[in-house]
């Protein structure tokens, strides 16, 4: 009977160690993907990504009544602000608030444009569910999108002008800054606009 104690402590105790082990590594990797999930991007591609300078091509969309689209850059007198996004995505959502804003105070020398990577019935659900302020778009169906605009992951915007050159580029969610930096550049964009028009 003792013996048999002995045997029944002993498996308590390689149990109990096993448990504290088993937590300690669950928390761990718990804490290790929230730090993922919070610094890194939702991956897609492997480009560099594009450079201001860039010159990029028209590509086409499924619009939120189901039909197609090309956008091209036929009017160099309009400006291009594109914001691309997964509907799955937690950095998108997270820069949602900012994209918003930004297209609250666009002028109508630019066309601002949501563009999903999913398909337009996932991209309909997504903007009734978040109340998105901005007219969205599906390229699932153009597959050149991802290599034309060197799509490495979202959240990524883009300022393109009206000759589909590069202003600038955005990778990741944004913040405060480059939310007013954007804003600024849609201005300066804007005057020069108005002045190559008188």
């Amino acid at each position: 009977m003792d013996e048999n104690t002995k045997k029944i402590n002993w498996i308590q105790l390689i149990s109990y160690v096993l448990i504290v082990f088993l937590t300690i590594v669950c928390t761990l990797l718990i804490i290790h993907n929230r730090d993922l999930k919070r610094n890194a991007l939702t991956s897609i591609g492997q480009f560099e990504p594009l450079e201001p300078g860039e010159r990029v091509e028209p590509f086409s969309v499924q619009t939120l009544d189901g039909n197609t689209t090309v956008i091209d850059y036929s009017n160099p007198a309009k400006g291009y602000l594109f914001f691309v996004l997964s509907t799955t995505c937690p950095h998108c959502e997270r820069t949602l608030p900012h994209w918003q804003s930004i297209a609250d105070s666009k002028s109508e020398n630019f066309d601002v444009l949501g563009i999903s990577i999913h398909n337009i019935d996932e991209t309909r659900n997504f903007l009734a569910s978040k109340s998105v302020g901005f007219y969205t778009v599906s390229v699932l169906n153009d597959t050149s999108f991802n290599r034309k605009y060197k799509i490495n992951g979202v959240p990524a915007t883009f300022l393109v002008n009206g000759e589909g050159v590069v202003e600038k580029v955005w990778v990741g969610a944004l913040n405060d800054e480059q939310t007013s930096e954007i804003q600024d550049l849609m201005i300066a964009s804007k005057a020069v606009t108005k002045q190559q028009i008188q």
